[in-house]
């Protein structure tokens, strides 16, 4: 096992990242938010783009988890925009990302072999390099795993996949992760959904290695969003 992927055994991620539609774009921004997640005793931090990761790089001494998102106009259930390239994953590796994630879900638009592909031209161009596969099944957890290209699992995109949505669980998919555990060997990151301490709970009962928080630390507008919610139905009942 790479020892930046030891770091991360039982520990918690922190993913900084925020949109141009949002207050909190921009570099100097993420950065600012790394060093509030590592002062709060982050194990890891998952940051989008190239000079995203450069700036938490800067700020932080902490495995930093890169991803490239390019979005299309496509429907974001069936578009892969999570460094779906050589090139994205290109551009975050020499930003300086300890660990890379990337989609490594199966799709229609883009099927299994094209996937390996990917996996097995990342591997030989940096080897040194581990790799984290954001996935949604438990059948692709293990077609990955058979590739030997990647070193950790990730439950990332679990009910946000069109062959996924109807089963989309309120917070994390737990049984998926009890799958992986049984099937897999590698480790299991357990991401997405998670809200509450009782969540983070549920996923470690569940077998995760790791967990990988975002919404719920780094995004003020949902977090707000979800108390006045509560809120209006408090008075609206």
């Amino acid at each position: 096992m790479h020892k930046i992927v030891e770091k991360l055994l039982n520990g918690v991620v922190i993913s900084c990242q925020a949109y141009e539609d949002t207050p909190l774009y921009g570099s100097q921004y993420m950065a600012a938010m790394a060093k509030c997640a590592q002062m709060g005793g982050a194990d890891g931090l998952r940051a989008c783009w190239p000079q995203d990761i450069r700036a938490v790089k800067e700020a932080c001494d902490i495995p930093v988890i890169g991803i490239n998102k390019k979005f299309g106009d496509g429907d974001p259930l069936d578009e892969i925009f999570i460094t779906p390239s050589f090139e994205s994953a290109k551009e975050v590796i020499e930003a300086g990302c300890d660990i890379l994630a990337l989609d490594c879900t199966i799709r229609d638009s883009r099927p299994f072999e094209e996937l390996e592909e990917l996996l097995h031209q990342i591997r030989e161009a940096y080897p040194e390099v581990p790799v984290m596969a954001d996935l949604a099944t438990l059948e692709e957890a293990i077609k990955v795993e058979k590739t030997g290209c990647i070193d950790i699992i990730s439950t990332t995109l679990a009910g946000y996949t069109r062959n996924t949505c109807a089963g989309k669980t309120e917070g994390p998919d737990t049984e998926l992760i009890k799958e992986i555990k049984k099937a897999c060997t590698l480790p299991v990151n357990a991401e997405g959904r998670i809200w509450e301490l009782k969540d983070l709970k549920l996923a470690l009962e569940a077998g995760a290695d790791m967990i990988s928080i975002g919404s719920a630390v780094s995004r003020p507008h949902l977090i707000t969003e979800r108390f006045v919610d509560c809120n209006k139905k408090y008075y609206n009942r």
